[in-house]
């Protein structure tokens, strides 16, 4: 009896151990992302790539939807030779362009492009894509109610729930559709975004809700002018005001500078040194005099001028038999 029995305790062993091999084999290894990339004029992509932020331990980055300027190409590039080489790019080509999806392959990056034609339907994906063996419960917010799409998406990071969006009006078609996919037992309603008649939708369709700050109050500034002026307050604000606009003005005049100012420390030592070359010339030089400048081969040089015009910074015209490259933004020399 005792020898049946160690004989049992052997085999439940030897299956235990190959139990997590067998599993992962049949559930298939989650894919890993490093980057997520979002528009950076709407905020509501943002909000909506937050939980999933949490969940996959990757930052959120907003650029320009129409293409990557130089200083965000040169900072992505460092970024990728850490190995962070997989981006998730949320919404459609509409929302960020194939231009600079093409930018980001070009730098090394592996994308994968999650998104629909509308906000309510990019949200529906995500949390499709990265729920897909459904959820204990799910987030709903209004589409057009960006404090409540904030507060939800707060929610969801907290909870590690998927993150849907509705018309504040009216249950989506693509929200109903996903909640039966993901099959919750529980939907979350957050904020004041959402009418009764989405609750009672979502309930038809034979899921608890649950409704956090439903009566939630928003207090609107009103349009009376006091009688008496408070000169003090008055001046107070003006200050306020200053010291808001001022640093915001030498922000944006930052920004601005950079876009077209390059520090050549972004650039490999084979660069700088064709860079200073054409600086030396004035801006602008013939192709075939550079490698006698640099004491690159002619290929080398081709090289380095191809890479140079991925990233903006020289043109090339074609005069002859020869090619005229200038430089197209002011290089920035801190050595």
């Amino acid at each position: 009896m005792d020898r049946r029995f160690t004989v049992f305790l052997l085999v439940i062993l030897i299956i235990t151990s190959f139990l997590p091999f067998i599993l992962a084999q049949n559930q298939g290894e989650k894919p890993r992302y490093d980057l997520i990339i979002v528009r950076n004029d709407d905020l509501i992509d943002y909000i909506v790539a937050l939980p999933y932020s949490k969940l996959l331990d990757a930052p959120v980055l907003p650029v320009n939807p129409h293409k990557l300027d130089t200083t965000t190409l040169a900072q992505l590039q460092s970024y990728e030779q850490f190995g962070w080489k997989n981006i998730i790019v949320i919404g459609d080509y509409q929302a960020i362009s194939q231009t600079v999806q093409r930018q980001l392959t070009s730098l090394g990056f592996n994308v994968t492009r999650i998104g629909g034609a509308t906000r309510v339907d990019t949200a529906v994906k995500l949390a499709e894509t990265f729920y897909s063996e459904g959820a204990y419960d799910v987030i709903v917010a209004s589409a057009s109610d960006y404090g409540s799409a904030l507060a939800a998406a707060r929610w969801a990071m907290t909870y590690e729930d998927p993150l849907l969006l509705s018309e504040p009006d009216q249950l989506s078609p693509a929200v109903a559709e996903a909640l039966t996919r993901l099959h919750p037992k529980l939907v979350v309603l957050v904020g004041a975004g959402l009418s009764k008649t989405v609750q009672n939708q979502i309930q038809k369709l034979g899921y608890e809700t649950y409704w956090v700050k439903e009566n939630l109050t928003i207090k609107v500034p009103q349009n009376t002018v006091p009688r008496g002026t408070n000169w003090i307050l008055v001046i107070a604000a003006v200050l306020i005001s200053l010291g808001i606009a001022i640093p915001s003005s030498l922000y944006y005049a930052k920004r601005k500078w950079a876009s077209t100012h390059v520090p050549i420390e972004v650039l490999t030592e084979k660069e700088r040194i064709v860079v200073k070359a054409i600086l030396e010339k004035g801006g602008k030089v013939k192709q075939e005099e550079l490698p006698e400048l640099t004491g690159y081969s002619r290929p080398t040089i081709s090289r380095i001028i191809h890479e140079l015009e991925k990233k903006e910074l020289v043109e090339r015209e074609k005069v002859g038999k020869t090619f005229i490259v200038r430089l197209t933004k002011e290089i920035v020399m801190r050595e």
